[in-house]
């Protein structure tokens, strides 16, 4: 078995920093280059490429930002300079209407503290042989598939959507915090 690239663990790390924003209930906020406005988007809908991504806790909170954003920068589009404008569009809305932002470094850092502690867990239950629980459950999903005659997930892949479901339950836990 070969080693994972860095390009793959990478691609696993942003896989959990997802499924930590989808946990959190976090709503992103990005700037669509074709209407040269703000957009609110889901969180598996936004572009991990895009180039400036805003995330709030609260979806009222992000609707408010983005009219504000977006009326800011109908009055500024005479100015000429759509870019800088937009890049300040945001932060400016938030600030003046008293909504946090979170930005997706924000996220990755906050993210990370459960990605770790979760990935100690299982090493230390990898050690100890208490995985057996989740093992067993990994067999009886492949027994029942087998069983309906439905294509068998990998047990890494079924392992990775399980660390990411973990991951999620954490975050789900964390915004009532």
């Amino acid at each position: 078995m070969s080693a994972k690239s860095g390009k793959e663990r990478q691609k696993e790390r942003d896989a959990l920093i997802a499924a930590y924003r989808e946990g959190l209930g976090l709503v992103a906020i990005v700037f669509s280059n074709e209407d040269h406005e703000f957009r609110l988007a889901a969180d598996r809908g936004v572009s991990e490429n895009a180039p400036e991504r805003w995330w709030c806790r609260n979806g009222a909170d992000a609707e408010r930002v983005v009219s504000a954003a977006n009326a800011g920068l109908r009055r500024k589009s005479a100015s000429g300079d759509l870019d800088a404008d937009s890049r300040e569009a945001v932060p400016r809305a938030a600030k003046r209407l008293n909504v946090a932002l979170r930005s997706d470094r924000d996220n990755a850092e906050e993210a990370a503290v459960v990605i770790d502690r979760i990935a100690v867990e299982f090493e230390q239950l990898r050690n100890s042989g208490s995985l057996r629980p989740v093992n067993k459950s990994y067999r009886d999903y492949r027994l029942e598939a087998a069983a309906r005659g439905e294509r068998i997930v990998p047990y890494a892949q079924w392992m990775r959507t399980y660390r990411q479901n973990l991951v999620r339950q954490a975050a789900v836990t964390l915004r009532f915090l």
